[in-house]
């Protein structure tokens, strides 16, 4: 017989060990990271034992060498997602020299195989796994990658169906990745994983769809097809998969299903190009998709989709700083509008022009406009709910940005992007404490992440903890290798205090930000306005938030609602700059084309 689905239940909480989940009692889920549940069903299951450091990392980390602090971020992540304090221990104890032991009364509930078959539910959401080659030595990673991103665009105009975006699935490309623990890891119902090899004008493919909860194919099927039929291929999955999962389509949503944004192959290999290097951001690679997108446009001048990669290319850059913007919005302006005349029912096209009249024109009814139509006609796509999320961030309507962050992370619940976006939300609110909670929750997906852990910092200085808000702030100065900056925040703090401190820093780096080599460039006055305001230099920072209001970037736009403005915000000079800037006739610069 097979083994009954265990449910254990104690104060409230149901860890369902089959299907990964641990809810509350009012059946809402609990977010934890894969490795923070593992380490609460272990310490559940062997409850009536001290569990070791050594024999937890040995554990959870097989085969894998991990620092200690990576089970101290786990123990912490659930002792705060199930409410429990350190000074008061109700459910996982710590015993200094023996480990650790789960302590709450434990009920284990278990469920006939038979009805734990009846009670599966229905699939409602799914990820596309990285493609992988038959032949590991003859990897394609844009092709691999490319042919998850068109089917995940594809699958996401369901609205019956969650899809994980591109950015979740990265990670899963290993060639030993088994499908159902990325399922579970990604917290979705059903996997579609594939490999495919390109040879001359001939692709093979195999691809199974599987059921996460049991490991069953729903379906699966190998195919050779010639490249330029790749297309038909894709139609051909997507159709499979809807029907394996048996959902409901309407008749607009089965011809966006099926529908291409090309015929030409040569276009396509280019924009899957494209869209590979246009995630290469932090390796300096990211310049490259702009050329891709430009040989895509050039093979298919009909391609709306290529033309939205260049948008998001100059917009992007444009936006924060990455590329001089009276060069690069023009040009990211130029390349949406031939989009939308191609192709107006884009959600990606609308998503752009959003971005173009929020950031370069200030059109903030049209901007709207503009994100709301591409959500009407892609309810799934993760990255507009992400920018209208910080349109409503930007325009002081903090209840709504908080809401439509949590949508988007409905979508995407473990990117580091959209959980520090829900943080920056709360944070603006005013609401510190759930700051401070999701800010530690984004850094459990991404430790590394120093813009995080600063804004966990401010948080904490705001929400009164100044004790707290120093150790974050010298943990990016270190992670970044400031000691000269750390050791300023330390001696002011040991001397004078929070205050001090942070207007020593503040000091220490405007003289950097203002030093003759770097010329003076560099530094955004949105960027200055801000260590002036910590500065308490206040006639500066005015001046600099005069300058930033005229400045066509994303850091403008969040001068109205920044905390750290607070002791200048009744300033007559501050409420004229956050006029101009939330101004609908605010005009840019002239030097857009057309």
């Amino acid at each position: 017989m097979d083994r009954p689905r265990q449910i254990y239940e104690f104060e409230g909480f149901n860890i369902d060990a089959e299907r990964r989940l641990l809810t509350a009692g009012t059946g809402e889920t609990v977010r934890l990271t894969p490795k923070a549940f593992d380490t609460l069903l272990y310490l559940v299951r062997h409850r009536d034992d001290f569990s070791s450091r050594e024999l937890l990392l040995k554990t959870l980390w097989p085969k894998r060498v991990v620092e200690d602090n990576n089970l101290d971020q786990n123990i912490s992540a659930l002792r705060r997602a199930l409410g429990d304090r350190s000074d008061k221990q109700r459910y996982i104890v710590t015993v200094p020299g023996k480990g650790y032991r789960f302590v709450a009364e434990v009920t284990v509930r278990s469920a006939a195989a038979r009805a734990a078959e009846d009670a599966r539910p229905a699939i409602r959401s799914m990820a596309v796994l990285p493609f992988k080659p038959l032949v590991p030595q003859m990897r394609d990673l844009a092709l691999e990658l490319g042919m998850a991103d068109t089917l995940i665009a594809r699958l996401s105009n369901l609205r019956e169906l969650i899809v994980r975006p591109l950015a979740a699935v990265q990670g899963f490309s290993a060639l030993d990745q088994d499908p159902v623990d990325a399922g579970r890891d990604l917290a979705v119902d059903a996997v579609l994983e594939g490999h495919l090899q390109r040879s001359g004008d001939t692709v093979r493919t195999t691809v199974r769809l599987v059921r996460i909860v049991d490991g069953s194919t729903l379906w699966a099927s190998t195919l050779d097809t010639p490249f330029g039929d790749i297309f038909a291929l894709q139609d051909m999955i997507a159709g499979h998969v809807v029907d394996a999962m048996t959902i409901r389509m309407d008749t607009e949503e089965r011809t966006r299903l099926v529908k291409h944004g090309t015929d030409n192959p040569a276009a396509y290999a280019h924009y899957l190009k494209g869209r590979f290097y246009w995630w290469k951001i932090a390796s300096g690679e990211f310049g490259k998709c702009r050329d891709h997108f430009e040989q895509a446009v050039a093979a298919d001048p009909d391609y709306a989709l290529g033309y939205c990669g260049l948008n998001s290319y100059y917009g992007f850059g444009a936006a924060w700083g990455f590329l001089p913007a009276d060069d690069a919005w023009p040009r990211a302006e130029a390349a949406i509008a031939k989009a939308l005349v191609l192709d107006d029912r884009l959600a990606e096209a609308h998503t752009g022009l959003a971005a173009l009249k929020l950031v370069y024109y200030r059109d903030w009814v049209g901007a709207e406009r503009a994100a709301q139509r591409a959500l009407a006609l892609n309810p799934g796509f993760d990255e507009i709910h992400y920018l209208y999320s910080f349109l409503l961030l930007a325009a002081g309507r903090f209840r709504e940005a908080i809401v439509e962050g949590e949508r988007a992370l409905a979508i995407d619940p473990f990117s580091p992007r959209m959980n520090e976006s829900l943080g920056n939300c709360l944070y603006f609110a005013g609401r510190y404490e759930d700051a401070i909670r999701q800010y530690q929750h984004t850094l459990e997906f991404d430790p590394s992440n120093l813009t995080a852990r600063e804004s966990l910092g401010d948080a904490f200085h705001r929400a009164g903890m100044p004790a707290e808000a120093v150790a974050e702030w010298a943990a990016v100065m270190r992670g970044t290798g400031d000691d000269d900056l750390a050791a300023v925040l330390a001696a002011e703090w040991a001397r004078n205090g929070v205050r001090e401190a942070v207007r020593a820093v503040a000091r220490r780096r405007l003289e950097r930000m203002n030093a003759p080599a770097a010329g003076g460039r560099g530094a955004m006055a949105a960027s200055l306005a801000r260590e002036h305001a910590k500065a308490g230099n206040v006639e500066k920072a005015l001046d600099c938030v005069e300058r930033a209001s005229e400045e066509r970037n994303v850091f403008a736009l969040l001068i109205a609602g920044d905390p750290v403005f607070t002791e200048i915000r009744p300033e007559a000079r501050f409420a004229r700059c956050v006029a101009r800037v939330r101004r609908a006739d605010a005009a840019p610069p002239a030097t857009v084309a057309g």
